[in-house]
């Protein structure tokens, strides 16, 4: 019983030191437009789609915590074809001074060795342990999100 009470005690802990931000429709199509015009170019001359879902945010630092799924799209005659992609965690922060929500800037972490420590440093906890044991059915969920917007838009 003790030892239930004390893991509930120290969940309460974690979360209570991050306080997440509301996000609005409009402040998820600012996320959006940031991401497919700041975070990956487009290597075959396409479209960059977007997918994402929010790990956690922190209202103190304007930070939001997200995995990403961002993905280019060309036509090749009447086909529509795959390009560059990546599926990532990575860091937005964000500026929501005088009544407005805008995205200033991104952090990812660095490939390799590195990635484990990297995300350990930009994540709190809660979401470092979401972020470093994405689930697949997860991305699965991104991938299709993705496909529908490029059906509807670029065929």
């Amino acid at each position: 019983m003790k030892r239930h009470v004390l893991s509930l005690l120290v969940v309460i802990l974690l979360l209570a030191g991050c306080s997440n931000m509301a996000i609005s429709d409009e402040d998820g199509q600012e996320i959006e437009r940031y991401i497919r015009q700041e975070v990956m170019s487009p290597n075959f001359g396409g479209e960059i789609f977007t997918a994402y879902e929010i790990l956690a945010s922190n209202k103190e630092k304007d930070e939001i915590y997200l995995w990403a799924l961002i993905m280019e799209y060309y036509k090749e005659g009447a086909d529509v074809e795959q390009g560059s992609g990546m599926s990532v965690p990575m860091v937005l922060k964000v500026d929501r001074s005088e009544g407005a929500f805008k995205v200033t800037g991104h952090t990812l972490p660095r490939d390799g060795s590195f990635y484990a420590d990297d995300i350990k440093d930009m994540f709190p906890y809660f979401a470092e342990l979401k972020a470093l044991d994405y689930p697949s059915n997860h991305i699965k969920k991104l991938i299709a999100e993705v496909e529908t917007e490029v059906a509807e838009e670029l065929k």
